[in-house]
């Protein structure tokens, strides 16, 4: 149906009651179904209000009908409440077929629209279940959504622990536990395996499996939790996905013990609007042929930007990383922040003077704009925000505080973060081929429109630039391989290929949590008389502070380094590339700051200071700052700054010196290299006795030695929050952490991180 023809329209009323007939006889089977009803309900408001609550009882939105007003509506909504009798809650039909089968089936593999609510119904499985549970999501971006929305879900219930890190603490509790993980860290589930009944793995974004590097990742995990954990449930969620059994061929699991389908009904509509080379804004259908083209589309009454920015609606404005580095995404909205006036509501700003202060941006010389952009109800959010700010960040979001919020990919990775608005600055989507770009942008454009609770039939809108592109993207289909990336025999990283092999041949040294072949490399003369060397410095002196810090020992923090530089190479059985070692260098530089008990922030501090040369007024520019990076990548053959030659040192930014040094922490301590240490020193350790190794294997572990702050990240907290929340302490030991009275008069954040901690 043109978009002339629902405009101009001389029988609204009979076109929407041809419509209400198809929906209830096929459903909104596709998207086109929810943008037509979109464009009626744009153009002709009253009309379809007239209609409104039926369309509505026929897209089986129950929960939005508390009280029928007409016979048909009445008979539609008794489905959903034979649904809350059985699930407690009114559900939509899809919702209610996802639930039945996860009920129903050991492996279940499904896909919708993100406005479907797939995740939801799963949520609710996992909460009414018994026994551990592990949800597993494709990046850290998605962790602080899902902890946060698992807490909702139990509300107070403190025999339910919600963590984002894998251990066995709170042992006076009898506890039932729920971990919400990345791949990476999914690792950890099997040091502790006999002490865990978990029953249910939830792989969210499961899409991730098509990608190279973190599809191998991710499907190693899904063959490991198989081989370990053979009858616990397996549930893979996708989003737009059109054969999700494919999940099934790649892991060598039978059909018959499966359930998979792909769902194409979403609840929410869409609106696209696109700027021509004239100047001016158009309404157009991405679904119609050539509907890109003035011939179909519809002037749109107002300037977009007008609209958009006239208040009373939120807008995600997707922009890439290197705009928000390099400070050009707010080039062209520059004016209208400016003019808008500071957020004054006081849970805003309480939330915003936390962000400040776990920043680190509370020092007179840390100037931070991203601080400065949240007192204008203006976001920046992306994956190398610390998930501490992360968390606070979405909860001013979701609070309504938000009048604009500049986002990356992240979003487009699941993040369940709804706007009124989403306008696309950035044309570029991630992903190797055009199936996946086409995924990473209906997954992102699915953010547009908010599904409420309210009786009324929700849509959003959607800007671009790009019409042509956009229609394009929105008709490319996604299919899964059917192969895992594990069976790709075109991988040529020999890294990788070690870790492969490992799998397939029953060759992972699951104690070591690395292939054999790499655990044989550990264990050569070269490499166990390094890990001495290292033992030697690190722990010659009354404190690691002492031994390695101040311009005193720099020699002395070389030949340390130089010791784990070498055990880093003997595990890979190459040199580095220089690249990889300049990314090597600063992540020993920062691991070992953390030894010697510097905070997150006085990390970021440091490395600021350093990179604009705070105690060398001779130099005016800024020095070499080499960007974190996985390790091991072949590809960084030379090392490049972020910040090119010349650059004045003014020009650092503060706010990306914190997100270098937590990606620094997260991406390259922690995931790259740990385990690398921790098997060469527990290798050692097995030979020789070696007492001084479990000391340097918890720096590895949690990057300090500080007791208690080690059993505060054994309880959840994050490592960035240690030692805010260590004031508090009381006692804290694997038994049970008791915290002081003064906790009650904390900071609403640290009253809010510790709660479920406290007793009833």
């Amino acid at each position: 149906m043109s978009l002339l023809r629902i405009k101009d329209s001389q029988n609204v009323l009979s076109d929407l009651s041809s419509l209400l007939e198809h929906i209830h006889e096929k459903g909104a089977e596709n998207p086109k179904t929810l943008e037509v009803l979109s464009f009626y309900k744009e153009f002709h408001p009253d009309e379809f209000s007239l209609y409104e609550e039926k369309i509505l009882s026929a897209l089986g939105l129950f929960y939005k009908i508390n009280n029928p007003d007409n016979l048909y509506s009445f008979l539609m909504s008794q489905f959903g409440y034979e649904h809350k009798k059985s699930y407690g809650s009114v559900l939509t039909p899809v919702q209610a077929s996802i639930r039945r089968a996860v009920d129903s089936y050991q492996y279940t593999s499904i896909s919708a629209p993100t406005s479907a609510g797939k995740s939801y119904s799963i949520r609710d499985f996992i909460a009414e279940g018994v026994g551990d549970a592990v949800i597993i999501v494709p990046s850290r971006a998605l962790i602080a959504e899902y902890v946060n929305t698992m807490r909702s879900k139990f509300g107070d219930d403190k025999g339910v622990m919600i963590s984002s890190f894998v251990d066995l603490v709170y042992t006076s509790r009898d506890l039932r536990r729920v971990f919400i993980l990345t791949p990476e860290r999914s690792k950890d589930l099997f040091r502790v395996k006999n002490k865990l009944n978990i029953q249910t793995f939830f792989f969210d974004e499961a899409q991730t499996s098509e990608e190279l590097q973190r599809g191998v990742v991710f499907d190693v995990a899904v063959r490991r939790i198989r081989k370990h954990f053979s009858d616990a449930k397996i549930i893979f969620a996708h989003p737009f996905v059109e054969n999700p059994q494919a999940q099934f061929s790649k892991h060598n699991i039978v059909q018959d013990q499966g359930y998979a389908r792909s769902y194409s009904y979403g609840s929410v509509g869409r609106i696209c609007v696109f700027e021509h080379s004239n100047g001016k804004c158009y309404y157009f259908s991405p679904y119609l042929e050539n509907g890109h083209r003035l011939k179909g589309a519809i002037e749109f009454p107002e300037s977009f930007k007008s609209f958009a920015l006239s208040g009373g609606k939120s807008v995600l404005l997707y922009v890439s990383k290197n705009s928000i580095y390099q400070g050009g995404f707010l080039q062209e909205f520059s004016e209208y922040i400016d003019r808008l006036k500071n957020v004054t509501d006081a849970r805003a700003l309480e939330i915003i003077n936390n962000i400040e202060h776990i920043w680190g941006a509370d020092k007179v010389d840390h100037k931070s704009s991203m601080v400065e952009l949240l007192r204008k109800g203006v976001v920046i959010h992306h994956g190398s925000v610390p998930l501490e700010v992360r968390f606070l960040i979405e909860d001013f979001i979701k609070s309504g505080y938000a009048t604009l919020c500049f986002a990356t990919s992240t979003l487009a990775q699941g993040v369940n973060m709804p706007f009124d608005i989403v306008w696309l600055i950035n044309n570029r989507f991630p992903g190797s081929n055009e199936e996946e770009r086409a995924l990473s942008f209906k997954n992102l454009i699915g953010r547009a429109g908010r599904s409420s609770q309210e009786q009324k039939f929700d849509y959003g809108y959607v800007y671009t630039s790009s019409p042509k592109i956009f229609s394009r993207n929105i008709k490319t289909q996604f299919h899964l391989n059917e192969q895992s990336v594990l069976d790709n025999p075109d991988i040529q990283d020999e890294d990788t290929k070690d870790l492969i092999n490992s799998i397939k041949d029953d060759t992972f040294d699951d104690d070591k949590n690395l292939p054999l072949s790499r655990v044989e490399r550990l264990s050569q003369d070269s490499v166990l008389s390094s890990v001495k060397n290292f033992l030697d410095i690190i722990c010659k002196n009354k404190s690691i502070k002492e031994g390695i810090g101040g311009k005193s020992n720099r020699v002395v923090r070389e030949w340390a380094s130089n010791y784990l530089k070498g055990i880093f190479e003997a595990s890979l059985g190459r040199s580095l590339e220089d690249g990889e070692g300049a990314v090597f260098d600063s992540a020993i530089m920062i691991f070992f700051l953390m030894a010697q008990g510097y905070s997150f922030k006085e990390i970021a501090s440091i490395r600021y200071n350093m990179i604009r040369n705070r105690d060398k007024p001779a130099k005016p520019y800024a020095s070499f700052l080499q960007p974190a990076s996985s390790l091991p990548d072949k590809s960084l053959e030379k090392a490049y700054s972020l910040y090119p030659q010349n650059t004045p040192k003014d020009k650092v930014s503060y706010d990306l010196i914190v997100f270098d040094t937590y990606d620094y922490i997260d991406k390259v301590i922690t995931f790259s290299m740990s385990d690398v240490f921790i098997a060469a020193f527990k290798i050692y350790k097995e030979l020789t006795y070696d007492e001084r190794v479990d000391q340097v294997i918890e720096l590895f572990r949690y990057g300090t030695n500080d007791a208690e702050h080690i059993l505060l990240m054994r309880y959840g907290f994050p490592s960035e929050m240690v030692n805010e929340i260590a004031h508090y302490v009381e006692r804290v030991d694997e038994n049970e952490i008791v915290f002081k009275n003064a906790v009650y008069q904390a900071p609403r954040f640290i009253q809010e991180i510790v709660a479920w901690y406290l007793p009833e």
